[in-house]
């Protein structure tokens, strides 16, 4: 990779929201998505001037904000706790425009018995008939009037109460990771095990383009994954692309002398060393090639070195995609 060469996160990525561990809903971020971290300080003071000698950071807080470019009905159901019902609703029609031939039109839907339809007419006044079925009647002249009533129809729909509160449930966001010398070069995801809506949302309906919908909340403190994790609030991986992978600078082969009695076998296991701050990796042993010094002391196969003779012998391990050797003493007995 070229010496100043960056990785940047594209600005948009992609959401997926688990509720007790069935998928609730997937989407697609937009521009203003973002993952705030914060923490509270308390200093302490002393000597001459009172200076600063330390400060104690407490109450981390992991808080996303995101703002959904798409529509999808079980944002609202994870931001209110509320289940998306499906059934016969009154629903509107508004301003359906409606041809009259002698002052008689047929609407697109038939009204709910009893209810009025309220037609507006070419010049702005609104009078409001009682249907016939899908039926109007409406003076007596050829027009095109604008009615709107309401009609049945099976939807789906929620219902925002007063006491429910937001689901709690696992976010997971990725977003696509690139090179500003080779393209795209792996992925990062974000994943917030335990994420809380706070309840308040924005829908959003803008005239210079689609309809947003905004989830904001926190994340909540649970136990890792592993006992070292301790409690966590998120996890944050990056995912490479096959060439994009951090390179190895050395191996290292495990245990480094092997003592075996007689015909024993002893296993081998290689660890890649890489530089900076990125922790070693385990090597698949089919990576390597093995190779004694003294075959009639003890042979190496798949990693597994096997005694033939008493005496010393050296094998050589070396990874064959970087050509990174180590030696391991083996001392038969």
């Amino acid at each position: 990779m070229a010496k100043n060469s960056k990785d940047f996160l594209v600005s948009v990525a992609d959401v997926a929201f688990y509720v007790n561990d069935t998928l609730a809903f997937t989407g697609t971020t937009a521009l203003n998505t973002s993952i705030s971290v914060s923490m509270e300080d308390q200093e302490v003071t002393g000597g001459k001037g009172a200076k600063t000698l330390f400060k104690y950071k407490y109450g981390r807080k992991l808080a996303p904000t995101i703002e959904m470019a798409d529509w999808n009905l079980a944002y609202v159901a994870a931001n209110t706790g509320s289940a998306i019902a499906t059934g016969l609703r009154d629903v509107f029609a508004i301003a359906e425009c409606v041809t009259l031939t002698k002052g008689v039109g047929t609407l697109a839907k038939t009204p709910v018995d009893g209810e009025k339809v309220f037609v507006e007419k070419e010049d702005g006044s609104i009078v409001e008939v009682t249907p016939v079925g899908s039926t109007i009647t409406v003076g007596s002249e050829d027009t095109t009037v604008k009615a709107t009533y309401k009609f049945s129809k099976s939807v789906k729909y929620i219902t925002i109460d007063a006491d429910s509160a937001p689901l709690i449930g696992r976010l997971v966001l990725t977003a696509d990771k690139y090179n500003n010398t080779k393209g795209k070069v792996g992925q990062v995801q974000i994943e917030i095990p335990s994420f809380q809506p706070n309840g308040t949302f924005d829908l959003s309906l803008e005239a210079e383009g689609v309809s947003s919908f905004s989830i904001e909340g926190d994340a909540l403190a649970v136990e890792g994954a592993s006992c070292s994790d301790g409690t966590v609030y998120a996890y944050i991986t990056e995912i490479p692309d096959g060439a994009a992978d951090v390179a190895l600078t050395d191996i290292a082969v495990t245990p480094s002398e092997v003592a075996i009695k007689g015909k024993g076998t002893a296993p081998l296991s290689v660890i890649g060393l890489r530089g900076g701050l990125y922790s070693n990796v385990s090597v698949d042993v089919a990576d390597c090639n093995f190779a004694s010094d003294a075959a009639a002391t003890a042979t190496v196969k798949d990693g597994v070195v096997t005694g033939v003779a008493a005496g010393t012998t050296y094998v050589t391990v070396t990874h064959k995609a970087t050509g990174l050797k180590d030696i391991v003493k083996v001392v038969v007995s």
